[in-house]
């Protein structure tokens, strides 16, 4: 396809418009998770089911790895 093609043009036009807010959208998506993390924790936190200590021990180790994406979005 000719980059000077209407097609491939309005193919460019089209990735553009799609990309404008995927950051955005992959930021508030790691967000959410983050704090439905810490929703989990927090309903998982008393109780004694087997495999409950393993359940918490995973949820903090998203929530931790996702903390900086949450608390400073902006750094590298």
């Amino acid at each position: 396809m000719s980059e000077h093609s209407p097609a491939y043009r309005r193919l460019q036009k089209a990735a553009a418009e799609a990309s404008k807010g995927a950051g955005l959208l992959a930021l508030r998506t790691l967000r959410d998770v983050h704090w439905e993390c810490v929703a989990l924790e927090d309903e998982w936190r008393d109780r004694e089911d087997p495999g409950a200590e393993d359940v918490r021990a995973a949820l903090a180790r998203i929530r931790a790895k996702l903390a900086p994406a949450v608390t400073m979005p902006w750094s590298s």
